[in-house]
């Protein structure tokens, strides 16, 4: 006796003749900062961590009070943090 489903899909499968790459993603996607400059993230990476929620919220706070944004602040701390390693301090974007 035979099975009417896999008989199904027997008939409806194509062989693969060709691995078709998936479509990228817009390679760098435009950002504007608070002040209304437009920034690109091409070349940059993404680089995170878990924390409690007290540390970003209190991220957030100093973030607000120093008028800079979280992203500064943080680039600011991996420079400290390089240069407590004597390693270049790089982090921060160089600002003309």
């Amino acid at each position: 006796m035979s099975n009417k489903f896999a008989a199904a899909l027997k008939s409806n499968i194509e062989p693969i003749t060709e691995i078709k790459p998936k479509p990228r993603k817009k390679e760098a996607a435009e950002q504007t900062t608070p002040e209304g400059k437009t920034t690109s993230r091409a070349g940059a990476k993404h680089i995170g961590g878990y924390f409690g929620l007290e540390v970003s919220k209190q991220l957030r706070m100093l973030s607000v009070s120093e008028d800079k944004s979280q992203q500064d602040l943080l680039a600011e701390a991996l420079d400290l943090l390089f240069q407590s390693r004597r390693l270049p301090m790089i982090a921060q974007s160089k600002k003309a």
